[in-house]
């Protein structure tokens, strides 16, 4: 009996070991996935065809150009002074469009500007002045509106997001078409992030891109004679949600939850003479898991608010694995006073479940990382 009972003193301290060994490993392998997707560059334009240069523009829209008249070209320019994220899905934009008036231009019979179709006036442009550039003259708007969108929220907080200024002519009558403004720029580089004011201040958010794309979009009402139904313009701008923000608002608290609940293991304790000064009872078990629970479900609810969305995000997970672990903790100790189960339980007071506590939750988290951003 004394040579098991020194052979069993001399596994325990391989078994911590074994436990923290693999509970780090799951975690580092969390951590470098977060890594390796906040470094992955986002998707350029989650709409319509990108284009970079005048030549990718004529091959797109070249299927939609009647063949029987010719439809002037107005090419439009974007400067984004801010962006900010009022809540889920509405963006606050700020900043100017131009547009270059060149030699030919039918300005007597169309109607100058743009149409913001997804901004809350898309009426918001207010001309800020005109000035002469050589042959062509430029015209200055400058708009502040709330843009909704239906952004993706499922891996938050490690998201991307594309913010997009939608825009048609105003005038629907006489068809003109809406290119980008390439000659206001460099030679277009999604990476440069040109059309944003150097100054902008994004908070927890950084820019990965900016860059035109168009859509032709099919509505009925403008598919009849004397309509203009030509393609739309599309400014992007693409996101990346900083870590730090949402690490120590959502993810510290979680293991400070977990930290907590693995403590409470020590808590319990086969030893009857010891159960009063632990304090371990049916009673503290149960008050315990529903306030760990309440919790937790509080916090669900605050990132689903936040996030304004149906589906299930990966931050979620954090939480149900949350769910799991309380309800292992609450299971375990009511095992432990129901008497079943004893040898498994009973061994080393307690020993099993405090070994495979940690490698359970980080194991679980590792697998969901892993399952839900796409590895």
């Amino acid at each position: 009996m004394a040579i098991r009972e020194m052979i069993s003193r001399r596994w325990r301290p391989l078994l911590w070991f074994g436990s923290l060994a693999v509970s780090l490993l799951f975690a580092l392998g969390t951590v470098t996935s977060w890594v390796h997707v906040g470094n992955r560059h986002a998707p350029v334009a989650d709409v319509g065809t990108t284009v970079t240069n005048m030549a990718e523009v004529q091959n797109t829209i070249a299927p939609r150009m009647p063949k029987d008249k010719v439809i002037p070209l107005l090419p439009t320019g974007v400067l984004v002074s801010s962006l900010q994220f009022v809540n889920a899905h509405n963006v606050k934009a700020t900043g100017h469009i131009w547009q270059h008036i060149v030699p030919g231009f039918p300005e007597d019979q169309i109607e100058l500007g743009v149409l913001l179709l997804e901004a809350e006036d898309p009426h918001c442009l207010k001309k800020v002045f005109e000035y002469p550039l050589g042959d062509t003259k430029v015209v200055v708007w400058s708009f502040s509106t709330i843009i909704r969108q239906q952004f993706n929220y499922e891996n938050y907080p490690l998201d991307h997001q594309d913010i997009w200024l939608r825009m048609r002519p105003i005038d629907m009558t006489n068809p003109v078409q809406l290119v980008p403004s390439f000659e206001s720029f460099p030679p277009w580089n999604p990476d440069a992030l040109f059309g944003l004011d150097p100054g902008l201040v994004f908070g927890d958010w950084k820019p990965d891109y900016t860059v035109y794309s168009m859509l032709h979009q099919k509505y009925s009402m403008l598919e009849r004679p004397g309509l203009s139904n030509t393609d739309e313009l599309y400014f992007n701008v693409g996101v990346s949600r900083g870590l730090l923000g949402p690490l120590i608002g959502r993810i510290v608290p979680v293991m400070l939850l977990a930290s907590l609940m693995f403590l409470s293991l020590f808590v319990i304790t086969t030893d009857p003479d010891r159960r009063p000064i632990s304090g371990f009872t049916a009673f503290a078990i149960i008050t315990f898991s529903v306030s760990t629970v309440l919790v937790v479900a509080v916090n669900d609810n605050a990132v689903r608010t936040e996030v304004g969305s149906a589906g299930i995000s990966y931050i979620e997970y954090w939480y149900f694995t949350l769910y799991m672990m309380t309800l292992l903790v609450a299971l375990n100790a009511t095992v432990l006073l129901s008497g079943a189960f004893a040898k498994v339980i009973h061994w080393r007071e307690n020993l099993l479940p405090k070994i495979i506590f940690w490698p359970l939750f980080t194991g679980t988290m590792f697998a969901a990382t892993i399952g839900y951003l796409g590895f």
